[in-house]
């Protein structure tokens, strides 16, 4: 009986019956990116020989090192800007650190304070120790060989007369002191 439904259906497809396609009973679904199903590098090579050399170290923010001929007239601005802020911020740390140290131990900070240096020169000048220079400024104009000559020349000249000066003063010392001698 089986066998003359199937021909009797057989007959009505023709001899072409198709059947249904078998659905599966479990979808396999992957959220995986397609590149690393289809990733080509070996299983025994590790993870940080495959990274990029951008991956390993993070790039700075102004991008690539350039050489002193690459940059540009920002470039070295910016490179300015930031050195004169580091020797800044320097200068400050240096200057919280004194206050510091006076304000801790006033006894040792005596040694490193502008006021406490400028009295000990006044005593070395007045014993007579030490003997101070005059600031006029000419420093700072020299801009040529011949006016830093021509200004060297003078202060020599100007210690030579002061010498002279000093001998002629102890000469008249010594010249006073032999006259009440003799008499």
């Amino acid at each position: 009986m089986m066998d003359s439904l199937f021909l009797k259906l057989d007959a009505l497809s023709n001899f072409h019956f198709t059947p249904k396609p078998p659905v599966p009973e479990i979808k396999v679904v992957s959220n995986l990116p397609a590149i690393t199903m289809e990733e080509v590098a070996p299983v025994s090579v590790s993870d940080a020989a495959l990274l990029a050399p951008e991956e390993v170290k993070e790039k700075n923010k102004a991008g690539d090192i350039k050489t002193a001929a690459e940059k540009t007239a920002t470039d070295r601005k910016r490179e300015r800007r930031k050195k004169k802020q580091r020797k800044h911020m320097k200068i400050k740390e240096k200057e919280k650190r004194k206050k510091l140290l006076e304000q801790s131990n006033p006894d040792q900070a005596g040694k490193y304070s502008k006021a406490v240096a400028a009295e000990k020169l006044k005593q070395l000048t007045r014993a007579g120790r030490a003997s101070l220079l005059k600031d006029e400024g000419k420093d700072k104009a020299l801009k040529s060989s011949q006016a830093f000559f021509s200004q060297l020349q003078d202060q020599v000249k100007m210690q030579i007369s002061d010498a002279k000066k000093t001998e002629k003063k102890k000469k008249k010392r010594q010249d006073i002191s032999v006259h009440k001698l003799k008499l």
